[in-house]
């Protein structure tokens, strides 16, 4: 057995990452996954899949995300918080450096970072987060039941956050940036009955010391107490500019295996370039990379 902390590290605690961290420990493989936030990724922001195979009457994300952690961790994988600050390679060894000091050594990285909302830059917008500004929609919807939500987008995401907060009671308002609806006809009819409005800026977001309203481009203020901005998502990929090839998006180019441009590093999930950004294709990315992290370590450890 390598002279290694683990054979492989695993950065990112989504559905691929613990996929990839299961996989790797029934192929009887020492394996850390390192998450600076929820375990479960976006998961623990999800209020329901129903197109998740195995569960006919939907599942939401964070019973989902809590299937796959207790899982992985009964075959031994190992869960660390930590945020990594960089990776580092060297001839025999990879090393996986972690903000609070802390370092991993492995044999093989993989990169399974996900996606994070995209901000609007916005004074108040960063201020106000967890004081009106909504990230998770499960964790803090409870805190909006008869009070007005305005959300920021016309996405599946934006649309199927909509549906979640009505249901439970808010008063939502969607306002979209663009002259129509950036969502698929399954959740356009299940918002059909939400107040929309199109071709709205949202410019600024007022309050004392939490929400009070938002002001748009025209001057306009809508009172409200909960602002969700959801006009898309990028890739967490600010730490690996010098270490692996990005696309023109963010994204980590990999090949068919996939395999990064650095040597003994692979990427899967919504983190790589081409992926679709659903939990069963991350869930198949993971295993993919647990896969080939298994072949490349074989002449490695043997």
């Amino acid at each position: 057995m390598a002279n290694w902390d683990y054979d492989v590290a695993i950065v990112g605690a989504g559905p691929a990452g613990l996929t990839a961290g299961l996989h790797l420990r029934l192929a009887g493989q020492r394996a850390v996954v390192l998450e600076k936030e929820m375990f479960g990724g976006a998961l623990q922001h999800t209020d329901r899949l129903d197109d998740y195979p195995g569960f006919p009457e939907g599942i939401s994300g964070a019973q989902l995300a809590g299937q796959m952690i207790e899982q992985a961790t009964r075959q031994g994988v190992v869960l660390e918080q930590a945020e990594v600050s960089g990776i580092e390679l060297f001839s025999r060894s990879r090393w996986v450096a972690c903000s609070d000091g802390r370092g991993f050594s492995c044999g093989v990285v993989i990169l399974a970072g996900g996606m994070h909302a995209t901000r609007l830059g916005l004074p108040n917008e960063t201020r106000f987060l967890g004081r009106g500004v909504v990230d998770c929609t499960p964790c803090d919807g409870g805190f909006f039941v008869g009070k007005d939500v305005v959300i920021y987008g016309a996405t599946d995401h934006a649309l199927r956050d909509a549906v979640y907060l009505r249901d439970i009671g808010a008063r939502v308002t969607v306002l979209a940036p663009s002259p129509s609806v950036d969502a698929s006809e399954e959740w356009v009819k299940r918002a059909s009955d939400i107040p929309l409005r199109l071709g709205v800026r949202l410019t600024g977001i007022l309050g004392s010391d939490r929400v009070e309203a938002v002001r748009l481009e025209d001057g306009e203020e809508l009172a409200t107490q909960g602002v969700l901005v959801r006009v898309g998502q990028k890739p967490n990929t600010r730490e690996l500019e010098d270490i692996v090839e990005l696309s023109e998006d963010r994204r980590v180019v990999v090949n068919g295996s996939l395999e990064t441009s650095a040597p003994f590093v692979l990427a899967c999930g919504d983190i790589r370039g081409g992926a679709r950004t659903t939990v069963a294709s991350a869930v198949g990315d993971g295993a993919n990379a647990a896969a080939r992290a298994v072949e490349i370590l074989q002449p490695i450890v043997v």
